[in-house]
């Protein structure tokens, strides 16, 4: 596990053990990853490229998500998203109709993406 499991929601805690153990699929969308290597230059968090691809390597329900033109599509229809990386992220969501693990109450209020976490 990438983060530490006290700091994450109940229902986090028990979706991202899932995926390690292979029982269900998580897809990291390119922008995620993007803002994790942003935070890790910042000196936010410790986690970098290395450690990334470990947890790829080692989870069996973990996929890496690549920016494409449909994520895109969705992307410009959600104006009402102002930071850019939340923006790609529920652009991400929703182009895979998938549930969005996230502890940020605001993106779980535009409705617009189903959010897990407690």
């Amino acid at each position: 596990m990438l983060v530490s499991p006290h700091k994450l929601g109940s229902k986090a805690r028990t979706s991202i053990a899932r995926v390690e153990e292979g029982r269900d699929e998580a897809w990291v969308p390119a922008a995620v990853v993007a803002e994790i290597l942003l935070l890790k230059e910042l000196g936010r968090i410790a986690v970098g490229l290395p450690q990334l691809h470990r947890a790829f390597r080692d989870a069996p329900g973990l996929r890496f998500l690549p920016l494409d033109l449909s994520q895109l599509e969705e992307f410009v229809a959600l104006t009402g998203i102002r930071d850019p990386f939340d923006r790609l992220i529920v652009s991400a969501a929703r182009h895979l109709r998938a549930s969005l693990l996230t502890r940020d109450a605001s993106l779980e209020e535009t409705g617009l993406v189903e959010t897990i976490w407690s």
